[in-house]
Order: C-alpha cells, then sequence, then structure tokens
C-alpha cells in the first residue's frame, strides 16, 4: 500500500465529516475483527463502546509523519474515527490545501488566550488546534481530527453530539469581529488563521 498524503486524508475528512473509506488506511473495513488482526489496541468494552487506535505512517512534502489513527465502535458499528496530530502540521497549511470553497459551514471558538481553539463543522468535524508549546506563538498546529457517524435512533451513546458539547465547554465561539479585535493584540496565530477565513 502506498503512503497515503495527509492533506488529501484531512481533505476527506473536511468533505464527509469522517474517513468512510478504510482502504486509505490500508484496511478492508472498520470490523472490529479486521483491526483486531491488523494490530489496534484496544480500550473499552467491545460489546458496547470501543476504541481502537494504531500508529500510521503519512506523507508531506517528501517527509514521512507518523500519527495516531483512532476508531470508535459502538456495538461493533463505526461511529467516529480520527487522529491525533500532535503539532507536526500547521492548521494555515492544511486549510490552504483544501481550499476555502472545498470547506463546509464552521464556527471557530477559541479558548479566551486564544492560544487553543476549535473549528466545528457543520457535518461534525472537530478540528482542535493549538499554538506552539514554547516561546512567543507564530502558528496554530493541528492537535485533533475526529469525525463522528449521526447516531442512529436507540443508541445509548451519541458520540458527536458528546463531542461537540466537550469542545463548547472547553472554548468560547467567536464572530469574525470578535476574532479581529483579538487578533489587534499582537496575536500572530489569530492574525494568520483571520487572513486564511477572509
Amino acid at each position: 500500500m502506498s503512503t497515503p498524503d495527509i492533506h488529501a486524508v484531512l481533505q476527506l475528512y473536511l468533505r464527509d465529516g469522517l474517513l468512510r473509506d478504510p482502504g486509505v488506511m490500508g484496511l478492508h473495513s472498520f470490523a472490529r475483527e479486521e483491526l483486531a488482526a491488523r494490530g489496534f489496541d484496544a480500550c473499552g468494552n467491545p460489546a458496547q463502546i470501543c476504541l481502537y487506535e494504531d500508529q500510521r505512517r503519512f506523507r508531506r512534502a517528501g517527509r514521512a509523519v507518523h500519527l495516531a489513527f483512532k476508531v470508535f465502535l459502538e456495538q461493533g458499528r463505526l461511529c467516529a474515527n480520527g487522529l491525533e496530530l500532535g503539532y507536526q502540521l500547521r492548521l494555515a497549511g492544511v486549510l490552504r490545501a483544501v481550499g476555502k470553497p472545498a470547506m463546509p459551514a464552521f464556527r471557530v471558538l477559541l479558548r479566551r488566550d486564544a492560544r487553543c481553539g476549535a473549528l466545528l463543522f457543520d457535518n461534525g468535524l472537530v478540528v482542535q488546534f493549538a499554538a506552539n508549546l514554547r516561546g512567543a506563538p507564530r502558528h496554530y498546529f493541528l492537535t485533533h481530527v475526529e469525525g463522528h457517524v449521526p447516531a442512529p435512533a436507540g443508541s445509548e451513546l451519541d458520540l458527536r453530539a458528546a463531542s461537540q458539547a466537550q469542545v463548547d465547554a472547553l472554548y468560547a465561539t467567536h464572530a469574525p469581529d470578535q476574532l479581529r479585535r483579538l487578533a489587534r493584540r499582537k496575536h500572530a496565530p489569530l492574525q494568520e488563521l483571520i487572513r486564511l477565513l477572509a
């Protein structure tokens, strides 16, 4: 299997709200048997909600990027999947690669100091980001991407609603004029984000 380009994978997340094609990750399906056979670590009760996680290698601009790929199954049914990105990709680079017209509608949420936040998309995708860990913040980096399947009727847990509620509890929604006011405080990552969204 060829090593997937991480920007192409993130474009699939943005377009569809989650990664629907298991072939992108070298899998035949997202079934628990397949994940177990491919070496994914399981955390939780497979008869209820279970998280399966494994490292995957991607490429970006000629270099290798190693990320954790996570799959959530509820009673064996795919309910969510995502990536732990760990400060390896700049948010600006990903948004440029996707292109503004191709992005679904979203809200921008930030912590009060604007050092971290999230993009909450109408299709259920949650993209979290944070400024660099040391020194003066210059860019936002992707930290976590998670997409969700809408919960069927009678499901015990709606992971999409739970994830969005968690993000809403962590961050505050900001309108474009509020973002511009915050960015005037010489906050370089936020200024960069505003230029991309303009």
